[in-house]
């Protein structure tokens, strides 16, 4: 009967440790891991929404950076931090991509999906004294000398990097592929004329855009953005092509309910707050707030669409 008694007791101990874990969240501050050098999208964004949710929140949230192997680094050591809550991650379209391209330590399973943040289509850059004007002229230059337009991304295998080859098969054309420690890299690296192109996501660009420095010459998305409205579509153009990013948070596997449910309530109304929604529109990002639930089925749907174009582009 002694037996049985501490065996209860334990039980309801062990069962009690999640609640009161979650009674005192957030005791100390909040980091969030950005698989990605400083300055790319997926950087600014967070550390924005950082900003807006401290207060919300209660304790500081601090974005650390741990970009290498397109994703991979940020990813491993966010699936492996303790799930209490103190250590998230930025998901990024990447975490549904990576595993199907390399052995990885983890998957989209590795994690629990707190809320999502962003959903931008992807774009391609140029200099703005490139010699193509429109994306007819870039395709015919492509077709005419395949393989010579370099076009940076933010890691082999990564997102980014996957839009981009889709869209070269789609479009008919071999481009060369060049990866970076992340968007911002890439983007200085075309700033500095070392590359053609880059393909990126917003906010990355935005402001050397708006500068004049840099043009859009290819827009995968179903409509035009509001802040370049004579910017057309590549499938206003010919080329029938949808694809781009989206960007949340997520906890290692294990973490509490109640503990996901303070995040996700604090960091919902972060992206609510004011001073976020302004820079959202500085950074010409869409915002797209999704649910923990539905944003496990939206990262669900994603792993299972990446894992077949994979698999098809591999056999080609």
């Amino acid at each position: 009967m002694l037996r049985k008694m501490a065996f209860i007791c334990m039980a309801l101990a062990l069962l009690a440790c999640p609640l009161a874990m979650a009674a005192d969240f957030p005791a100390k501050e909040v980091q969030i891991i950005v698989p990605w050098s400083a300055g790319g999208a997926t950087d600014l964004i967070f550390r924005a929404l950082a900003n807006t949710t401290e207060k919300y929140l209660k304790k500081p949230v601090v974005v650390v950076n741990r970009p290498g192997g397109g994703g991979a680094v940020g990813y491993t050591e966010g699936s492996k931090a303790k799930p209490d809550g103190y250590t998230l991650t930025a998901a990024v379209t990447p975490l549904t991509i990576l595993p199907h391209n390399v052995k990885t330590a983890f998957t989209y399973r590795s994690f629990v999906p707190i809320i999502n943040v962003v959903s931008d289509p992807s774009m391609f850059l140029v200099q703005a004294k490139a010699p193509w004007k429109d994306l007819k002229e870039f395709l015919t230059y492509a077709k005419q000398n395949p393989g010579m337009i370099t076009v940076g991304n933010s890691g082999a295998g990564g997102g980014v990097h996957l839009v981009a080859l889709a869209f070269q098969n789609a479009a008919g054309v071999k481009l060369n592929h060049i990866p970076f420690a992340g968007g911002g890299p890439s983007v200085t690296a075309l700033l500095g004329g070392h590359i053609n192109a880059v393909v990126v996501s917003p906010p990355e660009g935005i402001a050397h855009i708006k500068a004049g420095k840099l043009r859009i010459i290819a827009l995968f998305a179903d409509k035009r953005l509001s802040m370049f409205p004579n910017v057309p579509t590549v499938s206003e153009q010919g080329v029938p092509f949808v694809m781009g990013m989206w960007r949340g948070l997520v906890a290692p596997k294990g973490t509490p309910p109640a503990v996901i449910k303070k995040l996700h309530d604090a960091f919902q109304k972060g992206m609510n707050d004011p001073a976020f929604k302004k820079n959202a529109r500085d950074m010409s990002i869409n915002l797209n707030y999704l649910g923990g639930a539905d944003f496990g089925k939206l990262i669900a749907d994603s792993d299972a669409k990446f894992g077949a174009l994979i698999k098809q582009m591999k056999k080609k």
